[in-house]
C-alpha cells in the first residue's frame, strides 16, 4: 500500500508495507506511531524532531519539521489517587489546629518571647512540612488500594514540564498492554528524579475501572525521599526557632 496518497499522514511519500504500521499511521497520523515504529520506517527523533535516517545525511528542520507528539491519554473522570485527599486533609487540619493550641498554651511559660500569632504560623510550618513528608506514602497507600491490576510499561517517550524553573523536571509516557488492548499513559506527577528512561520497562499499576490511570512504583520511591527531605526542612526550622528562643529565654 502506497502511503504517498494519505495526505498529511505521510508527508515524506514513503511506500509503507508493514500492515500494522499501515494501520496505525492510517487510524492516527505519524505522530500515533511509537519510536520504535518510527525508528523501523527509516526516520529517526531528536529533541523532538524528525529525521529523515542520519541526522547529518539529512536533516529536515527548516523544510518539514514534524513534531512527535503522544497520543492522548484520555484520563477520564478522578484519578483514583484522588481518593482520600480530603481525608487527609482534614486530618493535618486537625494537626494544626492541636499543635496550635497546645503551642499557645506552653507559650506563656516555656516561651513568653512568642505571641500567640508566631505559635499559630509556627504550628503551620510544622504541620506543612508533615504533610509533605507523607504525601507520597499516602499516594503509594491508595495506589495499592484502588490500581489492583499490574502489567509492564515500556517508557516511549518523555514529557518536559513547561514554565519557568521546570526545565529539569519530567514525566515519562508509558505503554503497556492490558486486556488485550493497548494503551498509551503517563503519571500526572513531574518529577526532577525517578522517570523512566526511553525503553525502559517497568512494573505500573493501574485502575480496573479505567485502565489510562497508571501508578509508577519507582518512581514514587524515588519522589519519596525529595518529600522527605523538603518536609523536614520545614520540621526543622520550627524546631530550630523553638529550641533556639527556649534556650535564649
Amino acid at each position: 500500500m502506497n502511503m504517498g496518497n494519505q495526505g498529511n499522514n505521510n508527508p515524506f511519500g514513503m511506500k509503507i508495507t508493514d500492515p500494522e504500521l499501515v494501520r496505525k499511521i492510517c487510524e492516527g497520523g505519524m505522530e500515533s506511531l511509537s519510536p520504535d515504529d518510527i525508528n523501523m520506517i527509516g526516520l529517526g527523533i531528536k529533541n523532538d524532531q524528525m529525521f529523515m535516517g542520519d541526522e547529518s545525511q539529512a536533516n529536515l528542520e527548516g523544510v518539514n519539521i514534524l513534531r512527535y507528539k503522544t497520543a492522548e491519554s484520555e484520563q477520564i473522570g478522578p484519578s483514583p489517587l484522588s481518593r482520600g485527599m480530603v481525608g487527609y486533609i482534614a486530618l493535618l487540619f486537625v494537626v494544626f489546629v492541636a499543635l496550635s493550641v497546645v503551642g499557645i498554651a506552653c507559650s506563656n511559660t516555656f516561651l513568653p518571647s512568642l505571641t500567640n500569632k508566631d505559635m499559630v504560623f509556627l504550628s503551620f510550618a510544622f504541620t506543612a512540612g508533615l504533610g509533605i513528608c507523607l504525601s507520597e506514602f499516602r499516594t503509594a497507600s491508595v495506589a495499592k488500594k484502588y490500581m489492583t491490576e499490574r502489567v509492564q510499561g515500556r517508557c516511549i517517550s518523555q514529557e518536559r514540564a513547561s514554565g519557568s524553573g521546570k526545565y529539569n523536571q519530567k514525566r515519562s509516557i508509558y505503554e503497556y498492554t492490558y486486556n488485550n488492548q493497548v494503551y498509551r499513559s503517563y503519571e500526572k506527577v513531574y518529577a526532577n528524579k525517578g522517570y523512566a528512561e526511553v525503553g525502559e520497562v517497568r512494573e505500573l499499576m493501574i485502575s480496573p475501572e479505567n485502565p489510562r490511570f497508571i501508578y509508577d512504583p519507582k518512581a514514587s520511591n524515588a519522589r519519596k525521599l525529595g518529600h522527605i527531605m523538603i518536609g523536614m526542612i520545614f520540621i526543622g526550622i520550627v524546631v530550630v526557632i523553638v529550641v533556639s528562643v527556649y534556650i535564649n529565654g
